[in-house]
């Protein structure tokens, strides 16, 4: 019988997995703190567009299963991963709101690949104007104690609201890219990128700022106390083996050696952007 829309977007074989690094940047390190691992949908389709398979999932009310597909899709790549990657994966906060048996499902998957939990950050997605919070509670505690850390996502947009943030008290808040485009000359997206960075240190967590479009808002972001950043300018997602073709993960540690280019994108070049800033304003931010 012929698979409905709905079956082939939750079959975790027709979805594929791409792996985007989140840069340290304070002090401008540029070394690689971690990756998330982002879904696309059925190749060939509409769906491949992570938007459209979301939208498409949310409408259908099937985000915990959709939930379920992306972590049995995710644990699989993941396993070729290099041992200390640290891994970051969406999750909808209503899926841990409202299905008590996630949480167990989630650890199974872990330990049918083999993978440490405490390598994992799981990052709260909420586009629902409720949830239920004693719930969720219950799953971020069952999370915290297997060792994964959380994330807020989408900061500053949709249900990414002060209550999540005292509620789920996350290590940290992903700034949407909104707050982050044009920010060296818009005094009002700083204003609000500088009450973050203090809320964040208020309450023991750090920013990671997405969709980094240019290397003044980069530099400012650092210069702001930003202490990561996610971004196409930084590197694209990609698949597992372009990924571990850049030569950042050859280092233990991750060094900050350049790796090549990967397709149009270039990935940034750290060492190169310091010293010519150095370069350029003589005693700069960097010194």
């Amino acid at each position: 019988m012929r698979k409905s829309i709905l079956e082939t977007i939750l079959d975790p074989f027709e979805l594929s997995v791409r792996f985007q690094p989140i840069f340290q940047i304070r002090g401008g390190a540029g070394e690689v703190h971690s990756v998330e691992a982002l879904v696309r949908g059925p190749r060939g389709t509409k769906f491949e567009r992570a938007d459209i398979l979301f939208d498409y999932v949310r409408r259908k009310r099937a985000e915990a299963a959709v939930d379920q597909s992306c972590i049995t899709a995710i644990c699989d790549e993941a396993k070729g991963l290099p041992s200390g990657v640290r891994i970051n994966v969406n999750v909808h906060a209503s899926t841990l709101g409202y299905n008590s048996d996630f949480v167990d499902f989630f650890r199974r998957h872990l330990q049918k690949q083999s993978l440490d939990p405490e390598r994992f950050t799981i990052e709260l997605v909420e586009h629902a104007p409720t949830c239920n919070i004693s719930e969720l509670m219950t799953s971020v505690a069952k999370l915290r104690g297997c060792g994964v850390r959380i994330a807020l996502d989408d900061v500053g947009l949709g249900q990414s609201n002060y209550r999540m943030m005292l509620d789920c008290h996350p290590e940290f808040f992903k700034l949407d890219a909104y707050f982050v485009h044009d920010l060296t000359t818009d005094p009002k997206r700083r204003a609000v990128v500088a009450s973050l960075v203090a809320l964040a240190k208020a309450l023991n967590s750090s920013v990671v700022a997405e969709g980094v479009a240019a290397n003044d808002d980069l530099l400012q972001l650092e210069a702001m106390g930003v202490e990561f950043a996610q971004a196409n300018l930084l590197c694209p997602a990609v698949s597992l083996k372009k990924l571990l073709s850049t030569g950042y993960f050859d280092d233990p540690v991750y060094g900050t050696v350049p790796p090549p280019a990967i397709g149009k994108h270039t990935l940034h070049n750290f060492e190169q952007r310091r010293a010519a800033l150095s370069m350029a304003a003589g005693a700069g931010i960097y010194t």
